[in-house]
This record gives structure tokens, sequence and C-alpha cells, in this order.
């Protein structure tokens, strides 16, 4: 039997399926991955979808384990926080997990199905969650203080229900420090009924001339929210293995101004891009 997830969990800041780990003592004792970090799901009034998360356990201990839902938002930096209540348009109610409790055997791994049922009637809208994963209460000492820890992993669900589908539109090319390194954006906005993720292949040059590829961050823009998404080199992934233990150069930084070109992709449709970024 699922039951439903009504009961509010405690809020912590995180990022999409990365656990917390505020001591190097802690990693030995919650040593647990998820996949897939994220679910993005359709369904129709009165469908039920299901979903299966693989939990795995690397420690060398058994790990108790919690399970609960919870309202998320996206933090401006790509942070997720999540929320204990139930907001007024929750979809949460519609939510069953298998199970609130489990103990995770040492280096082994356990599949984890949860289930999304909208009633019959409601209206398209795009079906937001997140299915916390909790370890158990700690305390850990720190300066000769002692005070309580939870690791937690959040996994977050989106569910399309009626076809709901973003729509992107790129309102400002614009130049940001990011990290304190110089770095071309683009303000996004989402005036479409579900979230959205630019992807592209895009080649630039600079004012010294050299040539780079770009990919745009694959953070979420939610409807109705207007986001900067960065476009960062990439750098591929055709690494011979004997420089994989070699540390990272650090790349030259941009001359600006930056010319951009390229193939974009909207989530919905895919377009030519050109634009010139200078701060």
């Amino acid at each position: 039997m699922m039951s439903a997830t009504r009961k509010p969990v405690r809020a912590l800041a995180l990022a999409s399926a990365l656990s917390v780990l505020p001591h190097a003592a802690r990693a030995e004792e919650f040593a647990l991955s998820v996949s897939p970090p994220r679910f993005e799901l359709s369904a129709e009034a009165g469908q039920t979808v299901r979903g299966v998360v693989e939990l795995s356990n690397a420690s060398a201990l058994a790990t108790d384990l919690r399970f609960s839902t919870a309202e998320w938002e996206l933090n401006p930096d790509g942070g997720v926080r999540t929320i204990d209540a139930l907001k007024p348009d929750s979809c949460r109610p519609w939510v069953a997990i298998e199970r609130r409790d489990a103990t995770l055997q040492a280096k082994s791994q356990l599949r984890y199905r949860f289930e999304v049922t909208p009633p019959p009637g409601t209206a398209p809208v795009e079906c937001r969650f997140a299915i916390v994963v909790g370890g158990r209460d700690e305390k850990i000492k720190s300066g000769g203080i002692e005070f309580p820890v939870s690791a937690q992993i959040a996994v977050l669900v989106y569910v399309s229900v009626g076809g709901v589908k973003p729509k992107l539109e790129i309102v400002k090319a614009d130049v940001a420090t990011i990290n304190g390194v110089q770095t071309p954006v683009l303000s996004v906005r989402n005036t479409g009924s579900a979230h959205g993720r630019l992807s592209a292949f895009l080649k630039s040059i600079d004012a010294k001339g050299v040539r780079r590829e770009l990919a745009p961050s694959t953070l979420p823009i939610l409807p109705g929210e207007t986001r900067t998404i960065a476009l960062n080199v990439d750098n591929g992934n055709d690494a011979v293995e004997a420089d994989k233990a070699a540390p990272p150069v650090k790349p030259d930084p941009i001359a600006f101004p930056l010319r951009v070109s390229g193939t974009m992709n909207d989530s919905v449709t895919a377009f030519s891009f050109q634009a010139t970024f200078e701060p």
C-alpha cells in the first residue's frame, strides 16, 4: 500500500539531488546517491503515473531513511529550498509514496516507488513537488559546540497534466560577473504553463579572435519567471584517461565584445540564435 503524503517535512535549503554533508566523518555515515536526480512525467486528469527512485548506499554502515514530500522553490542562484506547509494550489495530495521509513543496508541498493494521480476534471497544470530522503538525525561537534544535523536529498518531480508546455523568450543578452568572472548571460522569460530549459550548440569568437563553444546552464525556468541563464564554456568530455588526474587549467578570460551564433532549443522548438555580448 502506498500512503498519501500530506504530512509536512522540515525545510532545508539544498540543491537538487545533493546531500548535505557538514562534516568529513558524516560522509562515511550518509553516503547515499539517487538516480535519476529529477523526474519529468506527463499525465492526464484521472490517470496515474508512476516513478521509481534508485537509491544506493556506498557506506559500510546500514542507513535508516525517512521519506516524505515537500513543496520547493528555486533561488536566483539555482539552489532549491524545500517548504513544510502545503501551498494553496499544492498537488502533493495527489501523490502517494511506497513507505515512510526504510533501512538501506551497507553497499546495497533500494528501489523506491511513488505515484501521482491528478483528480478527474483537473485543469491543465504543471504539478511540482519534491521527494525528500532523509538520514537519521545526529549530533556533530564543532569548536566544542554540539549541534544537531540531518542529511537530506531532494529529488524534484515535474508532472505535466493536460499537455502544458513552456513558452520561453530571450529578452536580453548581457554580461554578468559570476564567481568573479565576467560571463555571457541570457535573461529568459517563461510565459507558458510549464517549466522549460534552454539547450544549444553555440560557437563564439571574442575580441582577440579566440573561438569557444558555449552551452547554456540547464537551470529550469518556471512558469511566470524570468531567470538569468549563464552561457558557459563547453569543454566537452573527450579528455584522455591520462589527463583526468591533471589539475584543471583555468581558461583564459573572454575578451569582450563576444559574438555568439548557433542553434538554440527552448524545450519546444529549435531556432537560430545570434547575439553580441558586451559589458
